[in-house]
Formats: structure tokens, sequence, C-alpha cells
């Protein structure tokens, strides 16, 4: 594949994972590990973790995809 439409793939990947992996984290409660009326704390690390996940999630799925393109090609 082109390593053009690779990076498109993983463009718009990374805005759909995103939302996914939004409402997951939205599940853990977090504010059991802040004192309260810190919220402020707890909204960075839930968008900072998503960030995160959803980087890595993205990468391991686009190796996934490049790595059976060079098998298979």
């Amino acid at each position: 594949m082109d390593a053009n439409i690779l990076n498109i793939i993983e463009f718009f990947l990374y805005f759909v994972v995103f939302g996914f992996v939004f409402q997951a984290f939205n599940a853990f409660d977090l504010s059991k590990f802040f004192k309260k009326a810190h919220t402020r704390q707890i909204q960075v690390i839930y968008i900072l973790s998503t960030i995160i996940f959803t980087y890595l999630a993205v990468k391991a799925f686009m190796n996934l995809i490049y790595l059976s393109t060079e098998i298979f090609s």
C-alpha cells in the first residue's frame, strides 16, 4: 500500500477510536482517587489517558496493517 493511504487511514482511524475509547474511559470512576472538588484534575486525567490509549491502539492496529501488507505483497 502507498504510504499516503496508510497515513490517511491512520488519521481517520484515530478519531473513530478516540470516540470509542472516550466512552469506555467514562465507565471508570476516578473520583475515588482524588479529593473532592478536584474535577479539573479528573478531567485532565480522563482526556490524557484517552489520548494515550487511543494512540497506542491505533499504532498497534496500523502496525498490523503494515505488516500484513508487507507479508502479502
